[in-house]
């Protein structure tokens, strides 16, 4: 097995993009629905290696031009072209001319990389929102989408009140690895399958089209059954505006039929007898570009679009461009792009306005809810929320209910749902499995107050499910607890493989209104789509 680096920078992710797709063409992958990712094809690890760099704001030097190092020309070259795509979008000719030259100089070029350009500057047009639009949203409100109806995004078809729902996640690769994954799902006959969000590595028609709706089609889609599949976007659909994650929800593809169809990136889904609901939240409309640090992504665009180096560290390459540029400028912030402007820019929330279609079935529904999202309410291993405030003595400020590794953000928004409406939580994001402690919450969060009674309740499960597709080494330790969030088990672990940490997935059986469902988590090894079981818990 091999890892599928994927990088939260989108001009990086969509360049990425455009290499895979290339390669799928050049090797006749895309002819197989999936076109699954070919993580060892040089080129791509070429790419990786460009960038890594880049978002590392590391140098990059050119080789000599007599270099018999192809590694480290194909590194090269996968910058040059891109820095040429660049060129061409910011108009500058000059450049552009000059970037080209420095490609044909090497003798291991690849006629591929040329094609890769031409790829991403398609798909810079086709996509506005890198050119600093916005990404495409479909809210209940607007005249265009919901009209003010918050009956907009409830899926008219219901669930059979003895239900049995299949839960993924991060599974967008189109790898076998993930058509085993769903292929293990199908063998306990579930009435749908839920999806935490992401497609790799940047969500464009073509990805979506094979790893996601052909996923889907040559696994969920056989002649006896037509499972329906619902899903959130996650960070990687917005990298290109959620442009294509649209499209597939239009197309019919991933369900059975009208009453199945999801119109917008949020969703409702109900039992027959409204014993239980399921919210899918739009997490990645605000989450997609709070990964890396602005400064960082600010370093990758001036690069590529041929800006000054303002990021630059002491040892930077004196070979970075520093010329002029006509593409990047530094807007004030009246010319910048409208965006919501309560959510706060360092953490992950929903829109205010599906926030509020998401409490008003929260708030009229009589059964117990669980909610579905790409990103994390809390977590062991990631920063996902903001740090304490401090007080004048520069000590942790007690009544404060930051945590770097809680998004509080997310839990005034839904916390007052939680335990009396809220039965659980899951989502995706991080790749691995976390069954972490019931009920949990910062030992030293504030306990008096309205905000402790009202606000920040205790949510009775939180589960990160983002473990169905892409692969993680052991080295990698996903289970390493940098923050104080534990298991509800300490061996509540995936297995590993040959080195590699097992993929899965879970099932839900439902048994009906005001009864407690049965949560199953299964594992399977590498590409075997043989359920393994882990463990079965209650939600009520």
């Amino acid at each position: 097995m091999i890892p599928i680096e994927h990088f939260e920078v989108p001009h990086l992710a969509l360049w990425k993009s455009c290499v895979a797709e290339v390669l799928a063409r050049a090797l006749c992958l895309e002819h197989r629905s999936s076109a699954g990712i070919d993580t060892d094809h040089p080129l791509m690890r070429a790419t990786d290696r460009y960038c890594r760099a880049m978002l590392d704001n590391l140098p990059l030097d050119p080789p000599p031009a007599d270099s018999g190092d192809e590694a480290a020309v194909q590194t090269y070259l996968s910058y040059l072209h891109h820095r040429r795509a660049h060129a061409n979008i910011a108009g500058d000719v000059r450049i552009e001319r000059d970037v080209e030259r420095q490609t044909q100089q090497y003798k291991f070029g690849n006629p591929l990389w040329q094609q890769m350009y031409v790829q991403y500057f398609k798909y810079y047009w086709q996509y506005p929102y890198h050119e600093g639009g916005e990404p495409r949203y479909r809210s209940w409100q607007a005249a265009d989408a919901g009209q003010g109806d918050l009956c907009y995004g409830v899926i008219e078809w219901k669930l059979p009140a003895r239900a049995r729902v299949a839960i993924v996640g991060d599974i967008g690769t189109g790898t076998d690895v993930a058509a085993a994954v769903l292929v293990a799902a199908l063998k306990f006959a579930p009435d749908a399958i839920l999806h935490l969000g992401d497609v790799y590595f940047s969500g464009t028609r073509f990805e979506t089209e094979h790893r996601l709706m052909g996923l889907v089609r040559d696994v969920l889609r056989g002649d006896k059954r037509r499972v329906p599949f619902f899903t959130v976007p996650g960070n990687h659909e917005y990298f290109t505006g959620a442009v294509s994650f649209l499209h597939v929800l239009d197309s019919g593809e991933l369900v059975d039929g009208p009453a199945q169809r999801q119109a917008a990136s949020y969703f409702c889904l109900r039992t027959a007898d409204d014993g239980w609901q399921f919210l899918g939240l739009d997490t990645g409309y605000h989450g997609h570009y709070m990964n890396v640090a602005a400064s960082a992504q600010q370093a990758t665009l001036e690069r590529l679009h041929i800006g000054k180096i303002e990021t630059a560290r002491a040892g930077a390459s004196t070979h970075w461009p520093i010329d002029a540029n006509p593409y990047f400028r530094r807007a004030s912030l009246a010319d910048l792009p409208t965006r919501d402007t309560t959510s706060p820019v360092d953490q992950v929330t929903v829109r205010t306005d599906e926030a509020a279609w998401h409490l008003d079935k929260l708030t009229n529904f009589r059964g117990r809810s669980i909610l579905l999202s790409h990103h994390q309410l809390y977590s062991a291993l990631d920063v996902c929320g903001i740090a304490q405030r401090r007080d004048a003595s520069g000590a942790p400020d007690p009544a404060d209910f930051n945590r770097e590794w809680v998004n509080t953000g997310l839990w005034r928004q839904f916390g007052p749902t939680f335990g009396e409406r809220v039965a659980a939580w899951i989502w995706g994001h991080e790749h691995n499995l976390g069954i972490f402690a019931d009920a949990y919450r910062p030992a030293d969060w504030p306990t008096a107050g309205d905000e402790a009674a009202h606000v920040f309740k205790t949510l009775p499960k939180g589960r990160c499910a983002g473990h169905s597709a892409i692969p993680v080494q052991e080295g990698e330790a996903p289970y390493a607890q940098k923050y104080p969030v534990p298991l509800k088990q300490a061996d509540l672990r995936l297995d590993l493989t040959d080195g590699w940490y097992n993929r899965g997935f879970q099932i839900l059986e439902l048994a009906g209104a005001g009864k407690p469902a049965r949560l199953s988590y299964f594992q399977v090894a590498g590409a075997d789509p043989t359920p393994l079981p882990l463990f079965v818990e209650s939600i009520s």
